[in-house]
């Protein structure tokens, strides 16, 4: 049975890792487990792996460790299993220890059955993926009717070739999804006369972002945890390089552009709340979260985007817009996702997902394409496009992290602190 046991924190702490909970959190709930079976356990996440040592509870320093190993890469994010996952550690490290032999079988199945769980239905993920894009599009300013229906379009279509290709390689997926909307975008600009036809790109561009990615990446590197954070942040570059060499390639397929005419007015307030709220459901789809539960992140997100519409209607800019944004959304998400028990990342990013800069990344890599062709024939208007569109991605992306996850850290470290001293308090009781 001691097999078993140390199989289940194995089991579980891979589940943890590989679905979009945040490195710190995989630690302390792994090492929870380990002590609710009767043991001691030093847990190190690392990109490919996670690297497990084991000891009784109650051993002399000199009794060897016993080491587990377990391979498993942080690339999915599927809320259900996390929030299952972190139920059922939580309701074993509440029970009298040490835990029977028949508490133990039964965790065994049900950490198997978390582990079987699907993800959102296709129905769902396809459906909501273009409501999502085309959310998005309104919160940009997108009025036009047939602009909205082909950005529905395209986002469904790259959809159902996202489900299709599961399993494939990590950068198929979002390569051949950003390929299709610049196929469709291109095409659209053609067919139609819409001066706002490429936002059909672009939006169905922005719901293949990896922003949990990204954050939990800042998180571990703000943590120290280097080699991990680069490695995750590494994977999100790669990502990026992909949705942009697709939309590229789409677009130049179809002869299309991403020159002008890329911003819109701002939308009323209660479309804009309206509009957050749809994008937030969109990617509960995308990250599996049930239904029951995800009426507080769209309750967040809609307060966020509140507060990003009255800065951005007072002058304040888009990048003070989104820091306080994205600092009401990390002080929020940061208790929500403990008490939801739901990875914080993923939570974080749904409730500020139009305020990721994917316009300027989009433009940055087109201005690039643009200045390379143009060879010594490059005019500085087009190198200024280039650095404008760099500084403004990195100027958001900075304020967006910051916002998010300096809230987190302070958050965590009170109510860890205040956890570890009822823990404390229990036990000499």
């Amino acid at each position: 049975m001691v097999t078993d046991r140390i199989a289940n924190v194995v089991r579980a702490a891979a589940l943890l890792h590989a679905n979009g909970q945040t490195t710190q959190r995989v630690i302390e709930a792994t090492t929870r487990l380990a002590r609710a079976y009767g043991y001691e356990a030093a847990v190190l996440p690392q990109w490919d792996l996670i690297l497990l040592r084991f000891r009784a509870l109650g051993a002399d320093e000199h009794t060897p460790w016993r080491d587990e190993a377990v391979h498993v890469r942080p690339t999915g994010v599927d809320m259900n299993k996390v929030a299952k996952t972190t139920h059922l550690i939580d309701r074993l490290s509440d029970l009298p220890l040490p835990l029977s032999e028949e508490e133990v079988l039964r965790s065994e199945q049900e950490l198997r059955a978390i582990a079987a769980l699907k993800p959102s239905s296709n129905m769902r993920f396809i459906l909501m993926a273009g409501l999502g894009a085309s959310a998005l599009g309104l919160i940009f300013g997108v009025t036009s009717h047939l602009t909205l229906a082909l950005i529905f379009f395209a986002a469904a279509l790259g959809a159902i070739v996202r489900r299709a290709l599961a399993g494939e390689n990590l950068f198929v997926q979002p390569l051949v999804a950003a390929t299709v909307a610049g196929l469709v975008g291109g095409a659209s600009q053609h067919l139609f006369a819409d001066a706002q036809l490429q936002f059909v790109d672009i939006t169905p561009c922005m719901i293949l972002v990896p922003g949990a990615h990204i954050l939990n990446a800042s998180l571990d590197l703000a943590r120290g945890r280097l080699s991990l954070g680069l490695a995750r942040l590494t994977y999100c570059m790669m990502i990026l390089l992909a949705i942009c060499a697709g939309l590229l390639v789409g677009l130049t397929m179809t002869n299309g552009s991403l020159t002008d005419g890329m911003l819109s007015d701002q939308v009323p307030l209660w479309l804009d709340i309206v509009s957050a709220g749809v994008a937030v459901a969109a990617f509960g789809a995308f990250f599996s979260l049930p239904w029951r539960v995800l009426i507080a992140p769209i309750l967040v997100g809609m307060i966020c985007h509140a507060s990003r519409w009255l800065i951005l209607e007072n002058g304040g800019g888009v990048v003070l817009g989104a820091f306080v944004a994205c600092l009401i959304a990390g002080i929020i998400t940061a208790i929500l996702a403990r008490y939801l028990k739901l990875p914080f990342a993923a939570l974080a990013f749904s409730a500020v997902v139009s305020m990721m800069p994917g316009i300027f990344v989009f433009k940055l890599a087109s201005g690039l394409i643009d200045v390379y062709l143009a060879g010594s024939s490059a005019t500085l208007p087009m190198l200024t496009n280039v650095v404008s569109n760099g500084t403004a991605t990195f100027l958001i992306v900075m304020a967006m992290t910051f916002g998010l996850i300096v809230p987190k850290m302070l958050i965590d470290g009170w109510l860890g602190a205040r956890e570890r001293n009822a823990s404390l308090q229990a036990h000499r009781l």
